[in-house]
């Protein structure tokens, strides 16, 4: 394996890792990033040097986040797997899924403090108080964010086709530097 091949791998288990997820699922997402054609359980495993069973369980995984997808190989009769062509917009997207979970979790509780609230006493009021305050912040916050996520989505579905080339990168990024 080529020296950036191995980096991007490195990098993105090292990635993963720091979101909670396992360095081997960010391994394999910069494995599949680096290579076009796909590639079964057992060449991911002999390429990052693992055995195929927690291959096979991430790349499940990983194709039911929609980072990934299965990818048929004639005369194979074997799973392979290749990066998805929106594979940061899918992350993103579940990424968005999970803060919708804290947005409806905000909700309930706040609907549920808001029907017994009546019924408490003085003292059980004034600490209501103070997880109402930060129910209604952590409603507030994960509104807002959700409605970036929005924008942002919508913004990139859009922009993602107005990639530069390689080539244009390049001479943009040589321009900057001398």
């Amino acid at each position: 394996m080529d020296r950036i091949t191995q980096s991007i791998i490195e990098d993105f288990g090292n990635g993963y890792a720091s979101f909670g997820h396992s360095d081997l699922m960010g391994r394999i997402v910069g494995l599949l990033l680096s290579f076009d054609e796909p590639m079964s359980i057992e060449a991911i495993a002999n390429s990052l040097n693992v055995s195929r069973s927690p291959v096979n369980q991430i790349c499940r995984r990983l194709d039911d986040l929609k980072l990934i997808r299965k990818a048929w190989v004639k005369g194979a009769r074997k799973h392979h797997y290749q990066i998805s062509e929106s594979v940061f917009l899918q992350a993103t997207i579940n990424l968005s899924r999970m803060n919708e979970g804290n947005l409806e979790m905000a909700e309930n509780n706040l609907t549920v403090l808001a029907r017994v609230y009546p019924e408490l006493n003085e003292q059980e009021k004034e600490k209501a108080k103070i997880i109402f305050e930060r129910l209604l912040l952590m409603r507030n916050f994960y509104r807002k964010l959700l409605a970036s996520y929005r924008t942002f989505i919508d913004e990139w579905r859009v922009e993602r086709h107005h990639i530069p080339s390689i080539e244009t990168f390049v001479a943009e990024m040589q321009a900057e530097e001398s």
